[in-house]
Formats: C-alpha cells, structure tokens, sequence
C-alpha cells in the first residue's frame, strides 16, 4: 500500500494546500528551490547551541526539548526508595518532576524515547518544564481511537475491524496526512507526537524532530486557500479524508478541564504550605495544644474548600465560556452536502455560513460571500465589522491578522450573510480547537506567564529568611536542652515547635484578601478583571500608552465638511469647503458653466458624494443601522438612504447587489432618482490605511470604483494630474489643528460578470485614480482627558500616544489634551530614501510648528505659525518644563528603524511620544520595547486593533461595554481614560496592603519566635489558648480587615509604591521593629526578675520543665504575653499606612473596631480576668501595681512603633533612599533612567527647522543645526 496524497485519492477533495500541486508522498516533497518540504520543519527544531535541540525555534513558545526512556533498574530503585520513606520522597518528587524523571529514566534521541522533557524560558528569568509522555501509533491505532469516540460502547471490541472495513469500501489508503509548510500533506503509516500546552507535536521522519501542528494557510499563497469549484458542491473532503485529518488534528473542541474535587483536594494538600500545616498540627497535638490545632486545622480546611470552590467555579466558568457545539453543513464533493457537528470539522473543510447566522466553532477563511460579524467577544469592540471573500492570488501569502477582514475567527458571531441569488456564503476551515485564534487566548489564560513582579519575587526570599531564622532557634533550643539532659518527647516536640511559629499559617489568605478586596472596589467602578494578579502589578505603573480615537478622543465624530476637487479647465482646483455634503449636487450644477460636461453625474463633487454614500461598510441589524462611527456620520451627512433586499427584492436590482444605496432629490433640482448597488466592498485595513468599493448604477452599464483612506496613501494612488497644487498646504492646514482628514479617488471600471467581479483584486483597480476631495471630520477630545492626563504626568506617570491616525493629527491632539506641554518641543522622526547612507534611508530629526487650533463661529482660525529660530538649541531649567522634547514617528518610520538602526530603538522609547500610522503589531511590539527599558506599562484602548497591546502591557485595559474580554486582563464599561488614574490609584493601594500585611505577618512571626525563644530559656512556654488568641483572633481578625482601607481619594503621587520588600525601607522597619521588640520583651522579664515576690518558675515545679507538665502559667509568661498582646495589636496599626496611597485607618471601621475590641479585651485580660478566663488562657496574675508596669511597658512599645514607622521607616529611610549619596552608591537599574541620562548631555540629533510643510515620506531635509536637549 503505496501512501499517497488526499488529492490523488478523490477528485472531489478541497484544494487546499494541493491547488496545481502534483502529489507529494512520505518521502517528502521538493520545493521549487530544491529544498525538501519536510526539511523545512527542522527549522523548529534546530539546536542553536551545541548539544541542545529545540521545538517552535525563533518563535515566543520556543522549547528545549530532551528525549527519555524508561529504565526498569533505577524505577525499581527509586520506588523502593519511595517506599521506605513512606512516600515522603515521591511528595518530594512531585514538587519536582524533573528530579521523577531523571531518577527513573535516561536520556536517549528522540527517535526512540518514551518521553520528553520540554524547558521553556520566561522573559529570559524563569525556567518551566513540561514532561510530556510520546503517543506513537500506527495508522490503524490512531483511526481506531478516532473512531472509538463516536462509536458506541458495543462496537468498541470491533473497532480496527470496522476501520479495516471502512476503508475497503471507500478505496482510501490506510495512511495519515502529515501537513507540509507549503499547505500540501505527505502520508505516513504511523504517528508519533505528544500535547504540550493543548497543542500537538508530530515526528517528522526525514529531519528526525517534533514539529507543531499549525493552522492551514499561514505562510501560503491566498490562491492555495481557495476553491474555485466550491459552489457547485465539487470542493471539500470526504468523510474518509475528514476521518485521517481528525485523527492527526483532534477534535475540534476547545477543553477546558474541569477537576474533580477529589483531585484538587490531592493537589492542594500536596502543596508545601499545607504539608508544612499539616506537621504541624500533628506536633501541636503531641505537645497537648488541642483547641490551637483544631483551630488551625479548621482555618486551612476552610482555606483549602475556599480555594477549591473557586478553582471549579473559575473552570466551569470559562469552560462554559469557550465550549459550544452547533451543526455545520460541510460540502463532500460531487455535489454532496453533509451536516455534521462541529466538533468534528478538520482543517481542510468547505463550510456553508447560515443565511441566518450563526456562532463560529473554528477559524474559516471566507470564500464566497459577505459575512457581518460580531467580534466583541475576541476584541471587546461591539460594532460590527464586514468580512469579505479572500483575494485569489499566487504572490500574496495568506495571514490570519493582515486577512482579518477576510477571515472568520472561531468565538464570534455572524449576525448576517450576503451573497447573490441563491449561492451559498462558503468558507474553508483554517483551524480547529486551540490551533483558533480563540483557542490561542484560551490557552494563554490557562498557561499564563509567570509574573515578572518584584514584590511576589522578594516574598519568596522572605519568607526562606524567616524559615532560616527558625532553623537558627531551633538548633540553638535543641543543642541547649541537650546539654541539660532534657530529651524528653514533649520537649523535642516543643523544639520543633519554633520552626512552626515563624511561618505564619494565615499568611497566603491573608495576602489574598488585599487583592480580593482590591477586585471588589474596582468591579464597583465598573473595571472588571480576569487577572487578579496584575491588580497588584498595576501600582507600580509608570507609563500608559494610549490609542487616540475613542480614547482620548470621543467614539463620534462631527463632520466638518468637506472640500472637493473639481477639474476647471482641465486643471484640479479646490472648491470652498463645504459644511453640508449633501448640497454638493449644488455645487456640480454650478459648475457646469465652466466645465465643457455634460453629465453632471460625472462631475468630481458628485462623485465625491456618490462615494461617500458607497464607500462603507454599514449594514442593516434588526432595523438600525450599524457599523463604524466614521462611516456613519459620512453617510448620514449625505441624506441618501440605505437598502438590503430582501431575496424577494433582488430581481429590482439585477441579482447583482446586496446593498442598495438610493438618493431622491427635491423637486427644484435637475436630477433623478438614483440608485447604486454596492457589488463589492474591499474592507479597511489598518496595514493597507484604506478601504474601497465596486459599484454600480442600477440600469447603467458603467461601474465605479470608490477608494477612501489616509490621504497619504489616497494620494499615492491617484495619478499626480489630478491632485491640486495647494494640496499639501490644505491637507497641513487640518491635520496641525487635529482634524481627521480622510481622502476619496475615484475611477471607472467596465462592467463584467458578477463571477469576474468577485474574482478581481483591489491591486488591479487601486492605480490611476482621480482625487476627489477630502472629507474633514472633528474628532473632539473626551471631556476629562487633559484633566486625566493631567493628573497621570503630575504622578510622574509617562503618557504616550500610539494610533493609527495621521502625524499631524496625532500631534495637534497631542498638544490639545497637554500630553505634550505648550512649551515643549516636538521633533518629528522622519526619513529618506532617495539619500542612502551603508544602502541605509537616511533619517532626519525636524521640528514641528506649533499651531493651535481656534473655532469660532463655526470658522476655523487659520494655523498659528510659532517663530522657531534656525539654530535651536532646547535646555531645560530646572524645575521648569523649557526647552523638553518629544519624538514623534510613524509606524513606516518606527520599520525602519527596527529594520536598519536598531541600536537607536532606546532613545526613540524613551523620548517618543507621538507614535502615528502604527500597526497593531507595532502598537504591541512598541509596548514590548518599553517593557525592556524597565518601564511598568499599561495600555488603553478599544480593544479592537489594540489586542496584541493589551494583552502585552502589563496592565491592559480596555474600555468595552462588556464586563469582561479575553482581549485584556481589565476592561472598564465606562467609556473613559479616567478608569486608568483610578486603575492606578486602586493597584497602588493594593500593593501597599500587600507589603504592610506582608511586613505585619513576619513582625508577628519574629513576635511570637522571641516570646517562645525567651520563655523555653525560663522553662516555659505560650499555652494553647494564647496561641489560640493571638494567632486566631487578634491576627486573622486584623488581616482579614487590613486590606478594607480605600485609596486616597486625592491626587495621585508622584510617585508610585515600592515594589521590592528587600528595600532599605520595608527591611530596616522589620530589623529596626524587631529590635525594640525584643528589648521591651527582656526588659519586661528583667523587671519582673527584680522584683520581691518574684519566685522563678523552675523552684516552683521542682525543676521540671513546662512542656513536660503542660502547665506555662508563671510571671514570667504574664511579663512577656502582657507585652507582647500590644505588640500584636498595634504594630498592625504602624503598617496599616496612609497618605499618600490610603486613607487613614479610622476610615476603615471594621480594622478601626478590630484593634479597640482588642486591645480592650487584651487590658481586660491583663488587669482583672474573671477566674474562668484566667484559667483558660493560663495568666498567674501578679500584684495589682505591677500590672499597670506592664501595661506601661505596653504603652511605651505602641509609642516606640508608631514613631519609628513615622519617622525613622517613612521619614529617615525613605528620603535616603533618594538621597545623591544613596543613589551614587546604589543607583537603580532600570534602563530607562540610563538613557535619559547620556541623552542629557549629547548633541544628538541634529534638527532642522520645519518649514511648513508635512512631513515627506519621501523626500529628505537637511540637517543643519546641532540640537542639544537635557531632559
């Protein structure tokens, strides 16, 4: 049995991959340069140092990868190991998995291994692994697990059998397709592969490595995507070639695990804190602490259901989110039409889309047909958005963020479909399951990256210091009772005891509360977050990056007017603007008197407005028209109405177009009605800066076609004959005072068949255009932009912007909303490329004119010009904002110098703050480059071009109207930056809880170890009640309700919290604290050592030791408890923080009731107990004066606290800390900091004076005046 391609077996398959290909085999396949296709996914996995072999090479998931195989000797060694430890030593091993492995396997090739071992770096700091176990079948094995999943349980015993019949009767070849890179398939007779992180990996025979299963079509011609016979049913595969895809592919279901209950029990009191909570509850019972064990035990177990209840909800919730199933109508070939589920479509199949609509279960790239689509689910952005057919052509190689217009992503809804007559709306599946572009965000919520944060780092850190402080008294106690004979059980147990005190058991709930707290006031302000965790991470943010239009600026824009081109005498002159589009008619019959036409329709006003009613992608949804602002209020403004008929309606307008736009007009006017049928959008494309459409003018043979976009772009399309002379003066004199300006070209086209129609490419109409005019539109700032904007550069937060808009725009926005200061200059980063320097554009640095723009009376002021001297020379004052300066760049700017001056890419960061024509892949690469400058990033958007951003930044917020999008980690339904001061405001104040709980967690620790360290040395120790009141009452009462103080509800600060808890600050409190601690303890006990009636503890149990008797009750014990209760207390107080990041803690009335409740019923405790509570909390209650002694001492201790933490922490520590000295010593790190400080002091760059006109992407200007900024 030869293998063979599906293409050979079927006439009927789809084309895909195999579209004027010849058949490949297992061998391989060759490349039109030679090369085999299978060679190519060796690529993945190269070793790029010696010895060391990788999977998905150069890619952000890229993986070492190791082969191993099982060896019977050392797996019997190590479970006998495991067996005469009781099972200690696989606990051990399943906190380290990699240890397992290397102690019951060796390294081997991966040909032969049974598993493998996967490391993958994070961020360059964190090393992960994956132990995957490889699955190798034959053909038969593999089809029969296939098929077992929708047998039923009767057939199962038959079922190779059954596969064995199957593919007799169908005469396919029992084999397995294997995708190439180039789209086409080699067939093999057995599979070997492994899931890593819900994604497949598959042996490739020839080049000997694992390669990842990818989606269909990335990286191939659109050509190769389509299938031309498709309508008439004779595309697709068959239900054998569907049945070998799935078994290589899967299913197409995207699983979210949800665990039993019983396993996420195991995995949680598997995890060390709870194995170190459960020894020692077992050592507090033997030592006889009873009610403080039962405590305990029942604070973890209600910590562990808690936990485990959240877990299963948070599961099921986005299980329940992602999964969903439907029925799908697949085409077979030959006509035939199947209807399936979708869980069972593969890559490869030819869909039919619902008249109706329906949700989408996979990515599908659409071949015939108009789709509208609702994608607020993937990108959080509610307007509709038009997916159009895939062009046809063998030089453009298909991807899935470029084709986004053409391409259906799995998790969205397609509201309506369009097509002529009765042709179906068809697409072909691209992905399936996680391989979607909705399984890819899936994946990256269940395999989020480790937290790049130095707070969770240092914690770690800390809490070892505590462990290695006990260990210290440990040894110390143990070697000291041992040298005095004391080894009985209770006193080794009591020994062991300090480890147990210096790791607070309510520690991981209580750092929880902060951030628990933190998620409900930010849900209260309508700011919803899928990731808790960056909450924290967003109080440390320094620079937000913000999209302009519906950002900064409103959603709706004003049309302004607008100003067309009209040919008088055969030359394009600008006609007056005009603020009521719909009077252009007007305007064109005036123009006749100097024209030599006849036709009015001709005229370019006309055709300007006739392109303004067409040239959109507006559709109609349960009666209302929707689709995007700007295409709204353009053709609202033009007063013609918009049609989708019905199929009843089509033979009124030829079978030709599914949306109609008509315009009557009044009775005075000259012309007719009009009706055009829009035949064919081309949709906008942020790479492409355009849009355009073919149409026609129903019962006219000639058809039109429409091009709006950037001007830039328009006017590159247009041929240079039609563009005006003055049109770079009007199109500056706009966009400086922040208009959005958008250009229409026109021309005509002959009319063709609607199946030729549907088969041209925008490349071939889009040239030779006639310029049309430009449309102006205000984009007005939002009402508390500058005041939000305002706040975040008085906090010392950095803003910057980054859209898709114009430069010109962007900057007089820029300067509207005083992101850029009125004194500050702007530098514009442009280049040339008619001058090249190493075969390098050349750049060149020019300043902007400041202009303002002025309305009045519905008039615009024309520019301000700012007199700027030709020799500049920018210095800044101290204190003052003279003489600063921005960068501003386009996105084709930014490409080069990625591409060519890489090494400039820092001082662009650091000093950029105009980013214009950016790409969505730009806007997330140019958030990775501030990340790598050592900013904390935040990005605002809509969350529609901005995904990559969002998801990048490290706190992403988008603003949508749904509570919660897989596009960002926050979103804010209220339309308005002011949720980022907020965010900020919210995630400081988190980050302050978290360190003052943290802090007050370890000084209780170090409390509680003193008092124990002190009292073994007198033979006594802390009862079970005492442990039981200061560990269950006083502190999980006063954690509990830390975290309830809000914000400061002011201005933010200046400066955002500290993020390291081994800082001089939180360190020199806790060594500072700890030591007056410790000195108030021993003074206590020396006092009471002095005093008359004091009879030391050991005379009075004849030399017996407390832990041996069970019996702690002394002076000695009410000398350092008595003290210790305020320390307990009221040090909560001292880290419970206050302005500048929280309110102050009266505010907070539960933690305000908390502390009088305690340190009341402490005094209570300390000066006159009932005989029942002295009894059960085990006081020997010296004379009544010395009672107020320590209550004195108590005093002094609360006094002594608060002062240090005001003064000597907040006060002395902090502002050495930004001292000169300190800095010179320890100067910090981040690189940010670094180049503003060589920028401070170079002549870099040299400026030239901007003389008026914008910004050519094409020609150059000299470089003539050295330019020396401080900043």
């Amino acid at each position: 049995m030869s293998p063979q391609t599906d293409q050979e077996n079927s006439s009927q398959i789809n084309n895909v991959g195999n579209n004027g290909r010849s058949k490949t085999s297992h061998q391989g396949s060759v490349r039109a340069d030679g090369s085999s296709i299978e060679d190519s996914h060796s690529s993945g996995s190269s070793s790029s140092n010696a010895g060391v072999k990788y999977v998905n090479l150069d890619e952000e998931d890229q993986m070492e990868i190791q082969g191993y195989r099982r060896s019977i000797i050392w797996t019997a060694v190590t479970w006998f190991f495991i067996v005469i430890t009781v099972g200690i030593l696989r606990m051990v091993y399943h906190w380290f998995p990699e240890w397992f492995l290397n102690c019951t396997h060796t390294k081997c090739s991966l040909e032969v291994a049974d598993k493998v071992l996967l490391v993958e770096i994070c961020q360059e700091k964190y090393r992960k692994i994956h132990i995957r176990t490889i699955l190798r079948q034959t053909a038969l094995q593999a089809l029969t697990s296939c098929y077992q999943e929708e047998l039923s349980a009767n057939n199962r015993k038959h079922t190779e059998d059954y596969v064995l019949e199957e593919f007799n009767k169908s005469s396919e070849v029992l084999s397995l397709p294997i995708p190439n890179p180039d789209g086409t398939f080699h067939e093999v007779d057995r599979i070997s592969m492994f899931t890593c992180k819900k994604l497949r990996y598959v042996w490739n025979e020839k080049s000997k490595v694992f390669f990842k299963l990818k989606s269909l079509g990335p990286g191939i011609p659109t050509s190769s995507l389509h299938c031309p016979d498709a309508q008439q049913g004779l595309a697709g595969l068959s239900d054998m070639q569907q049945q070998k895809r799935r078994a290589v592919y899967g299913r197409n279901t995207i699983h979210v695990p949800v665990r039993s209950i019983l396993s996420l029990l195991l995995l949680e009191v598997l995890n060390p804190f709870y194995i170190f909570q459960v020894v020692s509850i077992m050592i507090w019972i033997v030592i006889w602490y009873y009610f403080y064990a039962a405590a305990i035990a029942v604070m973890s177990i209600t910590g562990i259901v808690i936990t485990i209840t959240q877990t299963r909800k948070n599961q099921r919730k986005l299980r329940n989110t992602v999964r969903g199933n439907d029925i799908i109508t697949v085409c077979r070939g030959k006509g035939v039409y199947d209807s399936i589920a979708t869980e069972e479509l593969v890559p490869g199949d030819v869909i039919v889309i619902p008249t109706a609509g329906c949700v989408m279960h996979c990515d599908a790239v659409l071949l015939f047909g108009t789709c509208i689509v609702n994608e607020s689910m993937l990108t959080g952005e509610s307007v509709p958005v038009t997916k159009t057919p895939l062009p046809m052509r063998n030089d453009i190689f298909y991807n899935s963020r470029e084709h986004a217009r053409h391409t259906l992503f799995s998790g969205t809804k397609v509201v309506q479909t369009r097509f002529y007559d009765d042709e179906k709306v068809m697409a072909v599946v691209t992905s399936t399951g996680f391989l979607t572009a909705k399984g890819s965000l899936v994946s990256s919520i269940m395999y989020p990256p480790p937290a790049d944060f130095k707070f969770e780092r240092d914690s770690y850190k800390f809490i070892g210091f505590l462990a290695f402080l006990a260990s210290i008294g440990f040894t110390y106690s143990l070697v000291e009772k041992i040298k005095n004979g004391d080894t009985g059980l209770q006193v080794i147990m009591h020994t062991f005891d300090l480890i147990t005190v210096c790791v607070p058991p309510a520690l991981p709930a209580a750092m929880a509360a902060g951030i628990i707290l933190a998620q409900r006031r930010l849900e209260l302000r309508n700011i919803f977050c899928i990731s808790p965790r960056a909450i924290n991470v967003s109080g440390s943010i320094n620079c937000v990056c913000f999209d302009k239009t519906g950002t900064l600026t409103e959603d709706g824009l004003d049309l302004f007017g607008v100003v067309p081109v009209a040919k008088i005498k055969n030359v394009p002159r600008v006609l007056p603007p005009i603020t009521k589009p719909s009077t252009l008619p007007q305007a064109t019959s005036a123009l006749l008197e100097h024209t030599e036409s006849e036709d009015p329709k001709m005229e370019l006003p006309y055709l300007l407005l006739t392109g303004m009613a067409t040239c959109h992608s507006l559709t109609i949804i349960d009666g209302t028209l929707n689709g995007d602002p700007l295409d709204l209020k353009m053709f609202e403004s033009t007063d013609w109405n918009l049609i989708e008929p019905s199929s009843e309606d089509t033979n009124k307008y030829d079978n030709l177009c599914p949306t109609v736009v008509t315009w009557t007009p009044e009775e005075t006017e000259t012309y007719s009605k009009v009706e055009v049928g829009i035949v064919r959008q081309f949709p906008f494309s942020s790479a492409l800066q355009r849009m355009a459409v073919l149409c026609k003018e129903i019962g006219k043979d000639q058809m039109h076609f429409f091009c709006k976009g950037s001007p830039e772009m328009i006017q590159s399309l247009s041929m240079p004959e039609t563009i005006p002379e003055n049109y770079h003066e009007l199109l500056a004199s706009y966009t400086k005072q922040g208009f959005r300006v958008i250009a229409f070209a026109h021309r005509l086209v002959e009319s063709q068949s609607i199946h030729k129609l549907q088969k041209v490419q925008r490349e071939d109409l889009e040239h030779e255009l006639t310029f049309l005019g430009l449309v102006v539109l205000e984009n007005r700032l939002k009402p508390d932009t500058a005041d939000v904007l305002c706040e975040l550069s008085s906090a010392a937060v950095r803003t910057i912007m980054v859209t898709g808009d114009n430069l010109l725009t962007a900057i007089s926005v820029a300067r509207d909303c005083e992101m850029v200061g009125s004194k500050d200059e702007i530098v514009i980063v442009n280049f040339d490329e008619t001058t090249l320097s190493d075969n390098k554009p050349c750049l060149t640095y020019t300043l902007a004119e400041k202009v303002s723009r002025q309305i009045f009376d519905d008039k615009v002021v024309p520019p301000l010009r700012s007199n700027v001297s030709e020799e500049v020379v920018l210095d800044v004052d101290a204190g003052t904002h003279l003489g600063r300066y921005h960068f501003a760049i386009t996105g084709k700017g930014w490409s080069i110098i990625q591409e060519h001056y890489s090494d400039l890419i820092p001082q662009i960061v650091v000093k950029g703050t105009i980013f214009a024509r950016m790409s969505p892949d730009q806007k997330q690469q140019l958030v990775q480059e501030l990340q790598k400058m050592g900013y904390f990033v935040g990005m605002c958007g809509d969350g529609a071009n901005d995904c990559g951003a969002l998801k990048a930044a490290h706190a992403g917020i988008a603003l949508t109207d749904s509570e919660a999008s897989v596009a960002s980690p926050f979103t804010s339904k209220e339309p308005s930056i002011s949720c980022v001061p907020e965010l900020i405001r919210q995630g400081r104040c988190a980050l302050v809880t978290s360190f003052g709980i943290f802090s007050y967690m370890a000084i209780y620790a170090l409390i509680q170890f003193f008092s124990v360290m002190i009292l073994f040395e007198v033979g006594t120790n802390l009862s079970d009640f005492q442990f039981l009141y200061v560990d269950f009452f006083i502190i999980c009462s006063l954690s509990a309700v830390f975290g309830q103080t809000q914000p400061y509800p002011g201005k933010l600060f200046k400066r955002p919290p500290m993020t390291s808890l081994l800082s001089p600050p939180p360190v020199g409190s806790l060594i500072i604290q700890a030591a007056f601690i410790l000195l108030i303890q021993l003074t206590s006990l020396f006092v009471t050592q002095q005093q008359d009636w004091f009879v030391p503890y050991m005379n009075i149990t004849g030399g017996e030791l407390g832990t041996e008797l069970g019996e702690y009750a002394c002076s000695e014990n009410y000398a350092v408890v008595g003290v210790s209760f305020s320390q307990y207390i009221f040090l909560a107080l001292a880290y419970s923080k206050g302005k500048p990041y929280r309110e102050m803690f009266l505010k907070n009335y539960w933690f305000t009731g908390a502390l009088a409740v305690w340190t009341g019923f402490s005094l209570y405790l300390l000066i006159n107990p009932n005989e029942y509570f002295q009894e059960l909390v085990e006081l020997e209650m010296p004379p009544l004066y010395f009672r107020f002694v320590i209550i004195g001492f108590s005093i002094l201790q609360v006094i002594l606290c608060l002062l240090i933490e005001a003064f000597l922490v907040d006060r002395g520590l902090i502002s050495m800390m930004n001292s000169s000295w300190w800095l010179k010593m320890r100067p910090r790190k981040e690189m940010y900091l670094e180049v503003e400080d060589k920028l401070s002091g170079s002549h870099w760059p040299l400026v030239s004076n901007y003389g008026g006109e914008p910004p050519s992407e094409e020609g150059g200007l000299n470089q003539f005046s050295a330019f020396r900024a401080k900043s």
